[in-house]
């Protein structure tokens, strides 16, 4: 859990350094719930400048699956909400527990506007993809 958040706390910190102009203070996306009362968590949810979201997925983990297999258990329906509203998901994977849940890495690129590995060159691309929102 510690190597998790942690993850995540670096996927932020990279993301701010590189796009300074964008938000990614907020855990949702305004309007989207999967019941109609509560809005949807995620990891991360990148705002564009222009009013753009992304929501972002970060998954790092090496003893358990619980974690990889939920993420891609709900990898489709949470793409067809953030769909419905006009933006985008991607997901930020690595850990080698993770690149063993063959299904549910599947369903995870198959569900994903964007995947990369968590790596800096990797993160690159995440952000090059994110710039791409707004043009």
């Amino acid at each position: 859990n510690a190597m998790g958040n942690y993850a995540q706390q670096y996927v932020i910190t990279y993301l701010k350094e590189k796009l300074p102009n964008w938000n990614f203070d907020r855990k949702k996306i305004p309007h989207i719930s999967q019941n109609d009362r509560t809005d949807l968590s995620f990891d991360i949810v990148a705002a564009s400048p222009k009013g753009n979201y992304c929501a972002i997925e970060v998954s790092f983990q090496v003893t358990t699956n619980s974690t990889i297999e939920r993420k891609g258990g709900q990898a489709q329906s949470r793409q067809n909400l953030v769909h419905a509203a006009g933006h985008k998901v991607a997901y930020v994977i690595d850990g080698a527990g993770n690149f063993k849940r063959v299904s549910a890495l599947r369903s995870i690129c198959q569900f994903s506007d964007c995947t990369v590995s968590f790596k800096d060159s990797e993160l690159d691309l995440l952000i090059e993809f994110l710039k791409s929102l707004d043009n």
